[in-house]
This record gives structure tokens, C-alpha cells and sequence, in this order.
């Protein structure tokens, strides 16, 4: 089921509804895709169907993205969440550009206890310094203060976030989720921390070892 929290085109999120729900809260997918538009929901559509298919109440979330963003991608977020009619836990599935999006959405809505970062882009300004795909974090913020946006400059937040990198990740390189685990670490914010064999994408496939790993991050919470 669609449902719209604004009039632009991409301010939408696709609700997937249990047969049999057997599980506490929701939870809400975001993709990935440096933040461009040519990168779509369609990236989380498997996602959410399966989790759906194990039980559980799941939200895809698409939202507006392209240069100078950073605020309406927030904003359109934290409409999202108003969506989510699920008494109890949420937690954020966000992948590369979604887990920082994710991870920045947890600093601003209580409703959120968890975050599952797959290879997300938690550390801004180091991405920013390694100017990773053409600068996108530049094209991203525009005149926005990157400190506002970067949720390793907002931590500690009371949800936990959980940081899944692959080894092999040529997209999102693992010293972006190093630092930003050590500056979890550093300010105290509750986290986790693991490597997996795989690359950028191995995460957003539901057959995958690296997926069976963010359903296991998800028992504790929602069971």
C-alpha cells in the first residue's frame, strides 16, 4: 500500500503488510544511492517484501534527493515515520546513503531504537574528505553546515546502532565505518561493529549471508 506524506513525486512510502504479523513495531527500509535520484525505492522493494513475508511490519521509504537535499531529505524522513501506525519498536534498515540517513533520523525521532547501517555512510566529514563518488556529500549538502547533518557529530542518541561493512566494499570504503565506530566508542553511543566477506550490494540481497545477519540484529528487538 502506498501512501503519500507530500506532494512532491517522491514523497511516498510503500507499506508492506504481514499475512500473520509476528512481530513487535515496524520496520522502516532506506536506500541507498549517494543521495542521487536516479537511485530509487525500487533498491528496497526486496527488502521490505521479505520481511514481510518473516512477519514483520515493513515500510519503503522513497524521498527527495539531488544536489542541496540534505534538509528536505530529513524532513521527508521524519514525515515518514508519522506514517508508521505500528505501536512499539522501529528500527531504520538503511543501506550506504540510507544508513546515514537512518542514523541522522534516529537523532531527531525518539519513536526509533535501532539502526542496522548496511555499509552506510555514518561519517560525514570523512566521506566528504575522500570526496567518495564525485564529491556527492558536497553536492549533497550545498550551503546546509555539514555538523547538522553528519550523525557522528550528533551522537550519543538513544537508539543503538548496529554497523555491517563488507570487506570487499568498493563503494563505501570500510574506513568510513572504522572511524565511525571508533567515535561511537568515544562518545559513548551503544553500538556495534562487524565485518562480513561481500561487497556494496551483497547487502541489499535478501538471499544473502550478509542479510540473514540484519534479520538476526532484528530478533532481539521485535520478538
Amino acid at each position: 500500500m502506498r501512501m503519500h506524506y507530500g506532494q512532491h513525486q517522491d514523497q511516498w512510502v510503500d507499506y508492506y503488510a504481514p499475512e500473520h504479523t509476528t512481530a513487535n513495531g515496524a520496520v522502516l527500509v532506506i536506500h541507498g544511492g549517494y543521495w542521487r535520484e536516479k537511485y530509487t525505492a525500487e533498491l528496497g522493494a526486496p527488502l521490505a517484501q521479505d520481511l514481510a513475508a518473516r512477519g514483520i511490519p515493513a515500510y519503503n521509504l522513497e524521498y527527495r534527493r539531488g544536489p542541496g537535499s540534505a534538509a528536505q531529505m530529513l524532513a521527508d524522513a521524519k514525515l515518514a515515520v508519522g506514517l508508521i501506525s505500528q505501536e512499539g519498536p522501529i528500527t531504520v534498515i538503511g543501506h550506504s546513503a540510507g544508513g546515514h540517513l537512518g542514523a541522522l533520523l534516529a537523532a531527531h525521532d525518539p519513536r526509533i531504537t535501532q539502526v542496522i547501517s548496511q555499509a552506510g555512510l555514518l561519517d560525514l566529514s570523512l566521506a566528504q574528505h575522500l570526496k567518495l563518488s564525485n564529491d556527492a556529500v558536497d553536492e549533497l549538502l550545498g550551503e546546509e553546515p555539514r555538523p547538522s547533518y553528519d550523525p557522528v557529530e550528533l551522537w550519543p542518541v538513544p537508539a543503538r546502532v548496529i554497523i555491517f561493512h563488507g570487506r570487499e566494499d568498493a563503494d563505501v570504503p570500510v574506513k568510513i565505518a572504522r572511524s565511525a565506530a571508533q567515535k561511537a566508542a568515544a562518545l559513548g553511543q551503544e553500538h556495534s561493529f562487524t565485518l562480513f566477506d561481500g561487497d556494496h550490494f551483497t547487502w541489499i540481497d535478501p538471499h544473502s549471508s550478509q542479510w540473514a545477519a540484519c534479520i538476526r540484529a532484528l530478533s532481539p528487538v521485535h520478538y
